[in-house]
């Protein structure tokens, strides 16, 4: 496999599938308790650290990172597997899991950017408003080329207070997956709607962080909907960030997440 991963313990596999601002360093504390009962692959996505970086002709689609962990699936001989996402890797994952059916196991999705589950919903039109004052922001920020501004921005978003918080580690890895986060961010995404979500087989659970902003909770309230499972699971303490938190954390405020979800 050409893409940075880690590949430890051995069961029923285990994918890992970051977000935008991250690599597979995200997932530090998930990896070490889930490799106790599973095989368990964490990888960079596409134009992540370590791999290059991207450049102007870059394809940044969710397409196209889907087609690279079905790669991944393939190469390993991990079909079918269960496909943990966070953020940009829940669209990821999902993307996978309508291309590509037969290698979805099951899915754990922490909330998945798909934010066209709410375009019928009464609050849409405040959420487009406040996602477009989002991206006008990023967009200022990108073009200041300042890393900690950047940064920030993103976080103010997705994690409010998370950068003071952060250790040196996690921010040199925000940091460090800028380009990647710029492509993700400026690139064409497939509208995924609820009707979309409804051709999804695979077994699905949802998890939401209670001090994320109110329309990450709330789309990932509609995905659960929309995938004809069960309410998303909240954790009281967790923003958008929830990947890199605690095992232990995660796993009190959802019984079958991940571990025991994945059987």
């Amino acid at each position: 496999m050409s893409l940075a991963h880690l590949d430890t313990g051995s069961g029923s596999p285990v994918i890992l599938v970051h977000g935008a601002m991250a690599d597979y360093r995200e997932w530090s504390n998930q990896q070490g308790p889930l490799s106790q009962r599973h095989r368990v692959i964490a990888y960079s996505r596409r134009y992540h650290w370590p791999n290059a970086p991207p450049n102007k002709d870059s394809d940044g689609t969710a397409e196209r990172r889907a087609e690279d962990l079905a790669a991944i699936i393939q190469s390993l001989e991990l079909r079918p597997a269960h496909i943990v996402g966070h953020s940009y890797g829940g669209l990821v994952a999902l993307t996978l899991s309508l291309r590509h059916p037969e290698m979805v196991r099951t899915l754990v999705l922490v909330e998945p950017a798909v934010s066209g589950v709410l375009e019928n919903a009464p609050e849409s039109k405040a959420l487009v408003n406040e996602r477009q004052a989002f991206s006008d922001e990023m967009r200022a920020a990108f073009d200041s080329g300042d890393a900690e501004r950047i940064v920030k921005t993103a976080l103010s978003h997705y994690a409010p207070g998370e950068f003071d918080d952060a250790p040196a580690e996690t921010r040199e890895m925000y940091q460090a997956n800028i380009p990647a986060f710029r492509l993700d961010f400026n690139s064409p995404r497939p509208t995924l709607n609820c009707e979309d979500m409804q051709n999804i087989a695979a077994p699905a659970l949802v998890l939401a962080g209670g001090r994320s902003p109110k329309g990450l909770q709330r789309t990932a309230e509609r995905v659960a909907q929309c995938l004809k499972g069960e309410k998303p699971r909240k954790i009281p303490a967790g923003n958008a960030s929830l990947a890199t938190q605690s095992f232990a954390g995660i796993q009190r405020y959802g019984a079958r997440v991940p571990g025991k979800a994945l059987t």
